[in-house]
């Protein structure tokens, strides 16, 4: 009895670690280049350089995505689908910032429904807008690299 437990142990343990394995070997997706006041997607892992690729004044990560999808064919889900996802925002002068945004509720139910929150950076304020999130096709098997995030970034105005 005891060898049948303890080879069950190793053996889910093995397949956790094969699973850690091929999540440490996925390769982040290239960054963009966006601009201020225009809406840009970005998944996973990926980084928006704003405005330009070189020396940019802001760069924005997705670093973390919480997220829940409620099965297509349920009636009635308890939570709703939603996406929540960390930022890192990056200044000119490689002062680092965690976001941690709102999840917000499935764009399905709430077209309209933005967030927004506002960084210190380079001795002025930006202003992150979170706007929708997406999965493509894949929303019944969607994992983290599938999902999207929609952000706009402005410069607020001087008091």
């Amino acid at each position: 009895m005891l060898k049948k437990c303890l080879l069950l142990t190793v053996s889910g343990l093995s397949l956790l670690a094969c699973q850690k394995t091929d999540e440490e070997n996925d390769v982040a997706p290239a960054a963009v280049v966006a601009a201020f006041n225009a809406e840009f997607s970005l998944h996973y892992q990926q980084a928006a350089r704003l405005p330009a690729a070189t020396q940019p004044e802001l760069t924005v990560e997705v670093t973390d995505l919480d997220y829940f999808f409620c099965p297509k064919d349920v009636l009635c889900c308890f939570v709703t689908s939603f996406v929540a996802p960390t930022l890192s925002v990056t200044d000119a002068q490689g002062r680092v910032q965690q976001v941690k945004l709102t999840a917000n509720a499935s764009r399905e139910y709430t077209p309209a429904w933005i967030d927004t929150t506002s960084v210190k950076a380079n001795g002025q304020r930006y202003v992150l807008y979170y706007t929708k999130w997406n999965t493509g096709s894949r929303r019944e098997q969607a994992g983290k690299k599938d999902v999207s995030v929609t952000l706009r970034v402005t410069k607020a105005a001087a008091n």
